[in-house]
């Protein structure tokens, strides 16, 4: 896939041309195509109650432990929208597609346990922040001077060419319940955030299609944002 800073190149097409053995939870990754966009930003939109990330809490009006019934009351499904089984969570995700972003297409992935009551939601799309202002397509650095004590991990399932073919990595604040999920660019040769977890407070995540407990689940140095070449030979 020919990534560009120009163009933002919708879900719907992502999903078109992703691979079928591609976890679902993955397939409808950002193309970094807006990440400069970001930093051409004079003012960053004002953050609201609809629009704050709140480590261990909420994303916008959606909270932990809120019900299915109400995630699509706030987050009606459309006809681009996804759901699919959950084997982490024993539920399902859902899959809402931010597609009236002005900044470009956005995923905002609500997790729903077996109970029907969510708990964990990843935002990846710039209509929701973070108290400091951090989104989707911002860099490491914004992550670590305004967050500290993170431990990092990394996810080492097969390449995804939207992802830039490399493992995703996790910068995860477990006491505060909050992860910063970080896609590689292979055009600048850097990462940029791909979503934003929030989580109830010292519990584990759901990373992609995967659990904590799984093999492909590494920690690395904290603070790192490639894999050492013991975990992955192929990038070195």
């Amino acid at each position: 896939m020919k990534l560009t800073l120009a163009l933002i190149i919708p879900t719907l097409l992502l999903l078109e041309i992703s691979s079928p053995a591609t976890p679902p939870g993955m397939r409808s990754p950002h193309p970094f195509a807006a990440a400069t966009s970001q930093e051409q930003e004079t003012e960053a939109p004002a953050i609201t109650s609809q629009t704050l990330i709140e480590p261990g809490a909420r994303v916008g009006p959606l909270k932990l432990g809120d019900s299915r019934d109400r995630a699509l009351e706030l987050f009606p499904k459309k006809g681009e929208d996804q759901e699919w089984d959950d084997k982490c969570g024993g539920g399902t995700t859902l899959d809402w597609v931010d597609s009236q972003n002005s900044t470009g297409h956005g995923d905002l992935y609500i997790r729903v346990n077996k109970k029907g009551k969510i708990f964990q939601i990843d935002s990846a799309t710039t209509r929701f922040r973070t108290a400091e202002g951090i989104t989707t397509f911002d860099h490491a650095d914004k992550v670590a001077e305004n967050y500290k004590d993170l431990r990092a991990y990394t996810l080492l399932t097969p390449p995804v060419p939207a992802l830039g073919d490399r493992p995703l990595v996790y910068w995860i604040d477990k006491r505060n319940g909050i992860a910063f999920v970080f896609a590689y660019y292979p055009r600048e040769r850097k990462r940029y955030i791909y979503k934003i977890i929030v989580f109830e407070p010292n519990k584990n995540i759901c990373p992609e299609e995967e659990s904590t407990n799984s093999p492909k689940w590494q920690s690395i140095p904290s603070y790192t944002l490639e894999p050492p070449p013991e975990l992955a030979p192929n990038l070195n």
